[in-house]
């Protein structure tokens, strides 16, 4: 059954709701990779992706008041090495990267299988085509079938890099 999700832009006042579904996240991945160790990623979200004014570009899911997922994603000079260097984009003002990259979802699990996802996803296409790219991808880890089945729902093209996918559609 679906649920209509406000999809919106991430806003400040977000940010413990957020973390709150980082460690949810975390807490999955500890528990699936039980032989890994999972570094909190707290100081990432607050000191990084969540900042204003950097490249990190931010949709969320709210439900009733209570935000219960979110994406994140960047534009990229399509260069990983260069990508991961920099918070800031370092193209010359008012050039457009080709690419935008989508770097994570997460769905707080009461909420999955309920169309939040797509959600999220059809939003960051749309944000994507406003701003002028020509192509939005993502690598996604081949174990991560809700979230391949997703993209793939909407058309993204799929090229297997052997451990993981590269999905990407053409704006």
């Amino acid at each position: 059954m679906a649920v209509q999700a406000k999809i919106r832009e991430y806003r400040p006042e977000d940010l413990n709701q957020v973390l709150g579904l980082v460690k949810e996240l975390e807490a999955e991945m500890a528990e699936r990779f039980s032989n890994i160790k999972i570094t909190a990623a707290e100081w990432d979200y607050k000191q990084r992706y969540l900042q204003p004014g950097n490249k990190y570009k931010t949709f969320v899911a709210e439900v009733e008041g209570k935000i219960v997922g979110y994406l994140i994603g960047y534009p990229s000079v399509s260069a990983p090495e260069v990508d991961r260097m920099y918070d800031v984009l370092p193209v010359a003002p008012g050039q457009v990267p080709p690419e935008f990259y989508l770097q994570i979802t997460f769905v707080s699990k009461p909420f999955r299988n309920q169309g939040i996802s797509t959600q999220l996803h059809k939003r960051i296409v749309e944000y994507a085509r406003e701003q002028g790219h020509k192509e939005l991808y993502a690598c996604i880890a081949k174990w991560n079938e809700p979230e391949i089945a997703v993209i793939k729902s909407l058309k993204f093209e799929i090229k297997d890099l052997g451990y993981r996918y590269r999905l990407s559609l053409k704006l």
